[in-house]
Protein backbone atom coordinates (compact mmCIF):
# COMPACT_ATOMS: atom_id res chain seq x y z
CA UNK A 1 0.00 0.00 0.00
CA UNK A 2 1.07 3.57 -0.62
CA UNK A 3 1.13 4.48 3.08
CA UNK A 4 3.51 1.64 3.89
CA UNK A 5 5.79 2.51 1.00
CA UNK A 6 5.99 6.16 1.97
CA UNK A 7 6.68 5.24 5.60
CA UNK A 8 9.46 2.88 4.53
CA UNK A 9 10.92 5.50 2.19
CA UNK A 10 10.94 8.14 4.93
CA UNK A 11 12.53 5.72 7.40
CA UNK A 12 15.32 4.97 4.94
CA UNK A 13 15.91 8.65 4.31
CA UNK A 14 15.94 9.50 8.00
CA UNK A 15 18.40 6.70 8.65
CA UNK A 16 20.78 8.24 6.14
CA UNK A 17 20.62 5.48 3.54
CA UNK A 18 19.63 8.11 0.98
CA UNK A 19 22.78 10.18 0.66
CA UNK A 20 21.75 12.60 -2.04
CA UNK A 21 21.64 16.32 -1.23
CA UNK A 22 19.45 17.38 -4.14
CA UNK A 23 17.19 16.06 -6.87
CA UNK A 24 18.10 17.71 -10.14
CA UNK A 25 15.15 18.43 -12.40
CA UNK A 26 13.04 15.68 -10.83
CA UNK A 27 13.93 13.23 -13.64
CA UNK A 28 17.10 11.46 -12.37
CA UNK A 29 16.35 7.76 -12.71
CA UNK A 30 18.86 6.90 -10.00
CA UNK A 31 16.76 8.69 -7.41
CA UNK A 32 13.50 6.98 -8.31
CA UNK A 33 12.02 4.45 -5.91
CA UNK A 34 8.67 2.72 -5.77
CA UNK A 35 7.35 5.68 -3.79
CA UNK A 36 8.67 8.17 -6.31
CA UNK A 37 7.07 6.35 -9.22
CA UNK A 38 3.69 6.58 -7.53
CA UNK A 39 4.23 10.15 -6.37
CA UNK A 40 5.21 11.64 -9.68
CA UNK A 41 1.75 12.04 -11.20
CA UNK A 42 2.02 15.72 -12.04
CA UNK A 43 4.44 17.71 -14.19
CA UNK A 44 7.98 17.71 -12.82
CA UNK A 45 10.10 20.80 -12.26
CA UNK A 46 11.09 22.45 -15.53
CA UNK A 47 14.60 22.75 -16.89
CA UNK A 48 17.51 20.41 -17.60
CA UNK A 49 19.47 18.62 -14.91
CA UNK A 50 22.53 20.38 -13.60
CA UNK A 51 24.89 20.23 -10.69
CA UNK A 52 23.94 21.96 -7.46
CA UNK A 53 26.83 24.35 -7.93
CA UNK A 54 25.70 25.31 -11.43
CA UNK A 55 22.10 25.76 -10.30
CA UNK A 56 23.08 27.96 -7.36
CA UNK A 57 25.33 30.12 -9.51
CA UNK A 58 22.67 30.53 -12.19
CA UNK A 59 19.97 31.44 -9.73
CA UNK A 60 22.12 33.76 -7.65
CA UNK A 61 23.19 35.59 -10.79
CA UNK A 62 19.60 36.22 -11.84
CA UNK A 63 18.26 37.44 -8.49
CA UNK A 64 17.58 41.00 -9.63
CA UNK A 65 15.11 40.07 -12.33
CA UNK A 66 14.21 36.53 -11.27
CA UNK A 67 10.71 35.60 -12.21
CA UNK A 68 9.34 39.10 -12.65
CA UNK A 69 9.24 39.77 -16.40
CA UNK A 70 6.34 42.19 -15.95
CA UNK A 71 8.20 44.35 -13.45
CA UNK A 72 6.30 43.19 -10.37
CA UNK A 73 8.10 43.56 -7.09
CA UNK A 74 9.27 40.72 -4.91
CA UNK A 75 11.01 37.50 -5.83
CA UNK A 76 7.76 35.63 -6.45
CA UNK A 77 5.84 38.57 -7.92
CA UNK A 78 2.07 38.74 -7.51
CA UNK A 79 0.69 35.22 -7.32
CA UNK A 80 -2.34 33.25 -6.25
CA UNK A 81 -2.40 29.61 -5.26
CA UNK A 82 -3.85 27.36 -2.56
CA UNK A 83 -2.42 25.53 0.41
CA UNK A 84 -2.67 21.79 0.93
CA UNK A 85 -5.61 22.63 3.18
CA UNK A 86 -7.37 24.32 0.25
CA UNK A 87 -6.97 27.89 1.52
CA UNK A 88 -6.40 30.53 -1.16
CA UNK A 89 -3.25 32.57 -0.61
CA UNK A 90 -1.37 35.33 -2.41
CA UNK A 91 1.99 37.04 -1.99
CA UNK A 92 0.47 38.69 1.09
CA UNK A 93 1.38 35.54 3.00
CA UNK A 94 4.90 36.94 3.30
CA UNK A 95 3.60 39.89 5.32
CA UNK A 96 2.85 37.50 8.18
CA UNK A 97 6.54 37.30 9.15
CA UNK A 98 9.70 39.39 9.16
CA UNK A 99 11.61 36.57 7.50
CA UNK A 100 10.11 33.83 5.33
CA UNK A 101 11.99 30.62 4.63
CA UNK A 102 10.58 29.22 1.37
CA UNK A 103 11.52 25.57 0.98
CA UNK A 104 10.84 24.38 -2.57
CA UNK A 105 10.37 20.60 -2.68
CA UNK A 106 8.85 17.68 -4.53
CA UNK A 107 7.10 14.52 -3.41
CA UNK A 108 9.57 12.49 -5.49
CA UNK A 109 12.62 13.90 -3.70
CA UNK A 110 14.28 11.88 -0.93
CA UNK A 111 16.52 14.69 0.38
CA UNK A 112 13.49 16.98 0.56
CA UNK A 113 11.58 14.51 2.71
CA UNK A 114 14.62 13.74 4.84
CA UNK A 115 15.01 17.33 6.06
CA UNK A 116 11.32 18.04 6.60
CA UNK A 117 11.09 16.74 10.19
CA UNK A 118 13.74 19.21 11.30
CA UNK A 119 12.14 22.00 9.29
CA UNK A 120 8.97 21.28 11.25
CA UNK A 121 10.93 21.69 14.47
CA UNK A 122 12.48 24.92 13.24
CA UNK A 123 9.04 26.24 12.34
CA UNK A 124 7.89 25.77 15.93
CA UNK A 125 11.07 27.13 17.49
CA UNK A 126 11.24 30.30 15.39
CA UNK A 127 7.53 31.12 15.21
CA UNK A 128 7.83 33.71 17.99
CA UNK A 129 10.95 35.25 16.44
CA UNK A 130 9.25 36.58 13.33
CA UNK A 131 10.18 33.64 11.10
CA UNK A 132 7.76 31.67 8.94
CA UNK A 133 8.57 28.50 7.00
CA UNK A 134 6.61 27.92 3.80
CA UNK A 135 6.81 24.76 1.73
CA UNK A 136 6.33 25.21 -2.01
CA UNK A 137 5.57 22.06 -4.01
CA UNK A 138 6.89 21.65 -7.53
CA UNK A 139 4.90 18.60 -8.61
CA UNK A 140 1.49 18.94 -6.96
CA UNK A 141 -1.36 21.06 -8.30
CA UNK A 142 -4.22 19.43 -6.40
CA UNK A 143 -4.58 20.44 -2.72
CA UNK A 144 -6.14 17.04 -2.07
CA UNK A 145 -3.06 15.18 -3.30
CA UNK A 146 -2.81 12.08 -1.11
CA UNK A 147 0.95 11.60 -1.39
CA UNK A 148 1.75 15.17 -0.36
CA UNK A 149 -0.54 14.93 2.66
CA UNK A 150 0.96 11.60 3.72
CA UNK A 151 4.49 12.98 3.52
CA UNK A 152 3.61 16.10 5.51
CA UNK A 153 1.83 14.01 8.15
CA UNK A 154 4.62 11.46 8.37
CA UNK A 155 7.38 14.06 8.72
CA UNK A 156 5.33 16.34 11.00
CA UNK A 157 6.23 19.24 8.75
CA UNK A 158 3.01 21.00 9.66
CA UNK A 159 3.88 24.44 8.38
CA UNK A 160 2.07 25.93 5.37
CA UNK A 161 2.61 24.18 2.04
CA UNK A 162 1.62 25.81 -1.25
CA UNK A 163 0.68 23.80 -4.35
CA UNK A 164 1.97 24.64 -7.79
CA UNK A 165 0.18 27.35 -9.76
CA UNK A 166 0.86 28.97 -13.10
CA UNK A 167 1.64 32.25 -11.33
CA UNK A 168 4.42 30.63 -9.34
CA UNK A 169 5.84 28.96 -12.43
CA UNK A 170 5.81 32.20 -14.39
CA UNK A 171 7.36 34.29 -11.64
CA UNK A 172 10.04 32.01 -10.21
CA UNK A 173 9.66 28.25 -10.21
CA UNK A 174 10.45 27.82 -13.90
CA UNK A 175 14.03 28.74 -12.97
CA UNK A 176 14.39 26.11 -10.26
CA UNK A 177 16.34 23.16 -11.62
CA UNK A 178 16.97 21.19 -8.43
CA UNK A 179 15.05 20.44 -5.26
CA UNK A 180 15.22 21.08 -2.45
CA UNK A 181 15.94 24.72 -3.15
CA UNK A 182 15.45 27.22 -0.35
CA UNK A 183 15.21 30.99 -0.56
CA UNK A 184 14.47 33.62 2.07
CA UNK A 185 12.27 36.66 1.54
CA UNK A 186 11.27 39.53 3.79
CA UNK A 187 7.74 40.66 4.63
CA UNK A 188 7.47 42.35 1.22
CA UNK A 189 8.63 39.30 -0.71
CA UNK A 190 12.10 40.62 -1.48
CA UNK A 191 14.94 38.10 -1.43
CA UNK A 192 17.21 38.08 1.61
CA UNK A 193 20.57 36.31 1.40
CA UNK A 194 21.53 33.57 -1.03
CA UNK A 195 19.78 30.77 -2.86
CA UNK A 196 20.44 27.46 -1.12
CA UNK A 197 20.31 24.19 -3.03
CA UNK A 198 20.33 20.84 -1.30
CA UNK A 199 19.21 19.65 2.12
CA UNK A 200 20.85 20.91 5.30
CA UNK A 201 20.84 19.98 8.95
CA UNK A 202 18.76 21.74 11.56
CA UNK A 203 21.91 23.27 13.01
CA UNK A 204 22.98 24.65 9.65
CA UNK A 205 19.56 26.15 8.97
CA UNK A 206 19.44 27.67 12.45
CA UNK A 207 22.76 29.42 11.85
CA UNK A 208 21.57 30.74 8.49
CA UNK A 209 18.24 31.96 9.89
CA UNK A 210 19.94 33.69 12.83
CA UNK A 211 22.34 35.46 10.50
CA UNK A 212 19.60 36.61 8.14
CA UNK A 213 17.44 37.84 11.02
CA UNK A 214 20.34 40.05 12.00
CA UNK A 215 20.43 41.64 8.56
CA UNK A 216 16.78 42.69 8.58
CA UNK A 217 16.45 43.80 12.20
Amino acid sequence: MKIKKITAFFAAAAAGSILLTGCAGGTDKETETAVQKEAVTEAQTQGDSGSEQETEAQMAGSTADAGNPDGQTGLFGNFETVTLEGETVTQEIFAEADLNMVNIWGTFCGPCIREMPELGELSDEYADKGVQIIGMLTDVTDPEDETAHLIVDETKADYTHLVLSQDLVDHYLSQVQAVPTTVFVDSEGNQVGEVYTGARSKEDWSAIVDELLGTIS
